[in-house]
């Protein structure tokens, strides 16, 4: 089950969102409203839930997030946008990588153990 978050995690909804991959889960963020989907199998399944939520398509970034390690990825096919992120499938705008850092962190870090 694929879920939008906007605020910190509790167990439960980590649980629900590291279904697909143990201790971790694959993300894509809405840069602009500030939250993200996950759990997914694929980035594509969590674009598409945002899309559904009216999010823009040149707003939403892809990544992961490792729970053991807390490390956040930026790599997803759909941050293939060629007109914006020069032909890559990693996030190469700093700008971008850090907010997407930003939304990933206050949702997945320190979460709730409610």
């Amino acid at each position: 089950m694929i879920l939008i978050l906007s605020e910190k995690a509790n167990t439960k909804q980590i649980v629900e969102v590291t279904k697909a991959y143990s201790n971790y889960t694959k993300v894509v963020v809405d840069v602009e409203k500030e939250l993200l989907a996950a759990g997914g199998e694929y980035h594509a399944d969590c674009e598409q839930v945002l899309l559904a939520n009216n999010s823009i398509q040149s707003n939403l970034w892809s990544g992961g997030y490792r729970f053991n390690t807390k490390e956040v990825d930026f790599m997803g096919l759909t941050n293939y946008k060629p007109n914006i992120n020069h032909l890559s499938y990693e996030i190469a705008i700093p700008e971008i990588r850090q907010k997407v850092e930003q939304v990933i962190r206050q949702i997945f870090d320190e979460q709730n153990k409610t």
